[in-house]
C-alpha cells in the first residue's frame, strides 16, 4: 500500500464515461483515496479547493476536452506541478 504519513495517496480521475471512473475507482481503491468527475469543469472545480497527488485524465470528453483542462490545470498555481496522465 502506498501511504505518506498515515495518509494514502489521493489520485483525481476525470473521465464523462461513468464506467470508466466506475473501473478506475474499483481498481484502485484499496490503495489510493480516488476522487471521481465527470468533465474537466468539475476538475477544475475540485482543484481550487483539493490537490491530488496525480491527475488521470481522459483526452476525450464532450464539453471540454483533456488537452483543454490540462492546459487550464497548469495555469493554476496549485495545478502547475500535479502529474498528470491523459487516457
Amino acid at each position: 500500500m502506498m501511504q505518506t504519513k498515515g495518509r494514502k495517496k489521493c489520485i483525481l480521475a476525470v473521465d464523462d464515461a461513468a464506467i470508466v471512473l466506475t473501473r478506475i475507482a474499483d481498481t484502485l481503491h484499496n490503495d489510493f483515496d480516488v476522487f471521481t468527475v465527470n468533465s474537466g469543469v468539475r476538475a477544475l472545480r475540485y482543484l481550487e479547493l483539493e490537490k491530488p497527488d496525480l491527475i488521470l485524465l481522459d483526452i476525450h470528453m464532450m464539453q471540454q476536452d483533456g488537452i483543454e483542462t490540462l492546459r487550464k490545470i497548469r495555469s493554476m498555481e496549485e495545478g502547475k506541478n500535479i502529474p498528470v496522465i491523459m487516457l
